[in-house]
């Protein structure tokens, strides 16, 4: 859930304290030392994983320099739970390419994915996002939406010059 909500890198989620997390104010404080460029950044918790993170601080012993996960690698386990759910060629870092995906699908402008992940150069941001169908269907859309209003654009000029007025 961290992983797909945040698009934080495998390391910087199994780095991260209780003190790094904000519950009041809904973010997760990346220290640089734990980033893949040594810059610090912030992420906000969805309402999904604010609720998981909450569950699994009251079931901790709660000290703000503990680690949230308790783990460094989950390599095994990772791929114990991709079998048993019948899912292959998935690798803990895609989830960070869905996390991009779905924040570009939701209307988040590419330069703000780059920050949020943590990106220095928007190419790399760029090799996250997978188009798929409903990309291309809405760049679909906005073309039809572009052409509409150039007709309709069009349309208004002919007839106030039609008219005899000037058209601005």
């Amino acid at each position: 859930i961290c992983a797909l909500d945040t698009g934080m890198r495998q390391g910087e989620i199994f780095s991260l304290t209780w003190k790094d997390i904000d519950f009041n104010q809904g973010i997760i404080n990346i220290q640089a030392f734990n980033t893949k460029t040594a810059k610090s950044r912030q992420v906000a918790l969805s309402h999904r994983l604010k609720g998981e993170l909450e569950e699994l601080y009251r079931l901790s012993t709660c000290e703000p320099g503990l680690s949230v996960f308790g783990v460094k690698s989950i390599k095994r386990s990772f791929a114990t739970a991709c079998k048993l759910a019948e899912i292959t060629g998935l690798r803990f870092h895609d989830l960070r390419h869905t996390a991009a995906t779905r924040l570009i699908q939701q209307g988040i402008p590419l330069q703000e994915v780059g920050r949020i992940l943590g990106h220095t150069q928007a190419n790399t941001t760029y090799r996250y996002v997978n188009a798929n169908t409903d990309t291309a269907r809405r760049a679909a859309a906005a073309m039809n939406q572009f052409h509409l209003e150039a007709e309709q654009k069009q349309k208004e000029k002919d007839f106030l010059l039609k008219k005899g007025e000037k058209y601005n």
